[in-house]
């Protein structure tokens, strides 16, 4: 009897760059930099401003299951860095949530083109200390999204009309 072997090991190496797909992927990517930087506050930023916002930032980071290890900022800026901004954004759009759900009151609002200087900031800082501390805030974050929430769906459009075989086979042909 013979003995039998299995399939033979075979490697492929594939190369990610170039092609449609990777150059959409980088053009997705640039997208995304670019609406963030559009997004960034410019302005005059010290130190004095910027650390209590890194500090602020840190505390809300585990509520959104983050580590708290955002860099301190330590020279002067003229625009927030990037990844800043996107931390910044995820908060204001848990707090625009909060807002329409009547956890938080409006006035709590994250408006980052309104940051100008470090007067900016330090309100900001000061929403975000409040924020952290808030029960409902913490809870409201907590609950799962409602399935309304999730839906991708438009509820408002109607659904497809049921179409017979020979129906599809004619929008089939007219589209030819």
């Amino acid at each position: 009897m013979k003995s039998m072997k299995g399939p033979k090991k075979v490697e492929i190496e594939v190369e990610m760059s170039g092609g449609p797909v990777s150059d959409m992927a980088e053009e997705a990517e640039y997208m995304d930099e670019q609406k963030f930087m559009d997004m960034a506050p410019k302005g005059k930023f010290t130190p004095r401003a910027l650390m209590p916002l890194v500090k602020e930032t840190n505390k809300m980071l585990p509520l959104f299951g983050q580590e708290p290890d955002y860099p301190a900022i330590r020279e002067e800026l003229g625009q927030l860095p990037i990844d800043f901004v996107r931390v910044l954004s995820m908060f204001k759009a848990a707090v625009d949530d909060a807002i329409e759900a009547d956890v938080v009151s409006p006035d709590m609002a994250i408006d980052l083109s309104v940051i100008k200087d470090d007067t900016g900031l330090m309100l900001l800082a000061g929403k975000l200390n409040s924020l952290q501390k808030s029960m409902e805030f913490k809870r409201f974050l907590k609950e799962p999204m409602k399935e309304e929430e999730m839906s991708t769906v438009d509820e408002e459009r109607s659904p497809m009309p049921e179409m017979g075989d020979d129906e599809i086979d004619a929008a089939f042909m007219d589209r030819m």
